[in-house]
């Protein structure tokens, strides 16, 4: 395709589309020559500042347009973007989506049938907004033996985690999100840690070659975090963060979880509704990317980066992607994941209690780093950090100690981040 002008298309004029349709009107022009043909809409009638000879509702306006070049999608939710994409990708246009869903569900499926009609797919927003991680990796990384990588990549729980850290409660922090817009009225994906599972088995597909299905990410959320838990954590030297981590050493495993974090990790000083990810590997030793990881605006400002790089990229006939890496390790289950626990403990106060647990947990071949005693009576209080031991061995023990009669209840209990 060699022409002077590129035709675009937008799926979707919500918040993020219409963020998106007014930077590319207003995209300087000797930068990208692009002309929006179409917006399609579910509801042609309602009030936009848009002109209305734009809109359609139609998807087959779109697809069946040989002057349209690249379509945009940013309709949210799986269906029916994920077969409008595959539709679109056939037909041999540019895909540019910052839909985590769709590219969590079928992102290589996509990435094949781009590679297949020599033509580009790019989702650039899908993990960061508007970090630009993912090229990077796909591209100036594609060659780099890659051992982790890890991030605080959804910006609700990053926020909340923030505030409570300067005091707040659970509670009050959640609310205080929710006015400001970076949370939901229903949060379960924020708090629970679904968005960043998406995001996390998206990063599995660009750096290790895995396709891990939803459910064998383990993902833990913060709704259980205390105030207490921090209190214990700035004693400790650490801070508490939503972290997800996707790494391939000795078996590839992904997971989302809070996490004890020394206050000198990059990740540390990530606060509010920044996101940032950390990527490892035998000869970068460790980069950094940070940003502004949600909100209409960044997530326009990486799509529109997807825009140019498709512009570039329509006239070589080419598909924008390189293979995608082979996952050559296998998996590694999460009951083998080696990690280290924070142990808050309400226990007997009287002689040999601390001998007990530490001999349960031996028997499960699981060792105390250090132990802290607090409180006499009734608020008598253990509390214990564990060296590394697989999570199935940790679980165990954590299961034996309920049943302790010196234990009356397991405050918390927290991974530390090594």
């Amino acid at each position: 395709m060699s022409k002077s002008n590129v035709n675009i298309a937008v799926l979707g004029a919500g918040n993020i589309g219409s963020a998106v349709i007014v930077r590319l009107l207003n995209v300087d022009n000797s930068l990208l020559n692009i002309t929006v043909k179409k917006v399609l809409v579910a509801d042609l009638n309602k009030d936009r500042s848009l002109d209305k000879k734009l809109l359609t509702d139609n998807i087959d306006d779109i697809i069946n347009d040989d002057e349209i070049d690249v379509v945009i999608e940013v309709l949210g939710g799986i269906n029916p973007g994920k077969e409008y994409i595959k539709t679109v990708l056939t037909s041999g246009k540019s895909v540019i989506t910052a839909n985590k869903d769709i590219i969590a569900d079928c992102g290589k499926e996509l990435i094949e049938l781009a590679q297949e009609h020599k033509t580009n797919l790019y989702f650039e927003a899908a993990v960061a907004a508007g970090i630009p991680v993912l090229k990077p990796l796909i591209e100036s990384l594609r060659t780099e033996e890659l051992t982790r990588v890890s991030g605080i990549i959804n910006g609700t729980s990053n926020y909340i985690l923030t505030a409570m850290e300067e005091g707040s409660s659970y509670e009050d922090a959640l609310k205080e999100a929710q006015e400001l817009g970076y949370a939901e009225p229903d949060p379960t994906n924020d708090v629970e840690g679904i968005d960043a599972k998406y995001k996390a088995i998206i990063l599995s597909m660009i750096c290790f070659g895995a396709t891990p299905v939803a459910d064998a990410v383990f993902t833990k959320g913060i709704s259980d975090i205390t105030k207490e838990d921090f209190s214990w954590a700035k004693r400790l030297g650490k801070t508490i963060k939503l972290v997800a981590v996707v790494e391939n050493e000795e078996g590839f495993n992904a997971r989302v979880t809070p996490v004890l974090l020394d206050t000198k990790h990059p990740l540390a000083s990530i606060r509010g509704a920044l996101n940032a990810v950390v990527v490892e590997g035998e000869n970068i030793n460790q980069l950094v990317f940070s940003g502004p990881g949600a909100g209409a605006e960044p997530t326009a400002s990486a799509i529109i980066g997807d825009v140019l790089s498709a512009c570039h990229q329509i006239n070589s006939k080419q598909s924008n992607w390189y293979p995608l890496r082979e996952n050559k390790h296998g998996e590694k289950d999460f009951d083998e994941v080696l990690s280290s626990w924070f142990l808050r403990l309400s226990v007997a106060d009287e002689p040999g209690v601390l001998a007990e647990i530490a001999g349960t947990l031996g028997e499960n071949s699981v060792s105390i780093e250090s132990v802290i005693q607090e409180g006499r009576g009734d608020k008598a209080e253990l509390v214990l950090i564990t060296h590394e031991a697989p999570e199935k061995a940790l679980e165990t023990s954590l299961m034996q100690l309920t049943a302790l009669s010196s234990v009356s209840k397991i405050t918390s209990t927290l991974r530390v981040y090594s």
